[in-house]
């Protein structure tokens, strides 16, 4: 049997890692609020930012859309889960 003792530098890599996952969360909160709506480009339906689907979506997809107008003006139709 074997033991593993977590050293000090164990504890502050998992430290540093647990709040780089904190401000990587917030900054992605903070950019989604921003928005209005956000548009997935290849579905062409928006949401609003809480949306689960907006989490599921690919990062590359996501387009920010000031208004409701602005998004059906540029195609977007609106989802069906958020119903924005």
């Amino acid at each position: 049997m074997t033991c593993r003792i977590i050293t000090t530098s164990g504890d502050t890599m998992l430290k540093k890692f647990l709040v780089s996952f904190v401000v990587i969360n917030i900054l992605w909160t903070a950019y989604v609020l921003a928005a209005n709506y956000v548009g997935n480009a290849n579905t062409k339906k928006f949401h609003y930012p809480n949306c689960s689907s907006v989490r599921e979506m690919n990062p590359n997809n996501r387009v920010e859309i000031n208004s409701r107008e602005e998004a059906i003006a540029q195609g977007y139709v609106p989802c069906k889960r958020c119903k924005p």
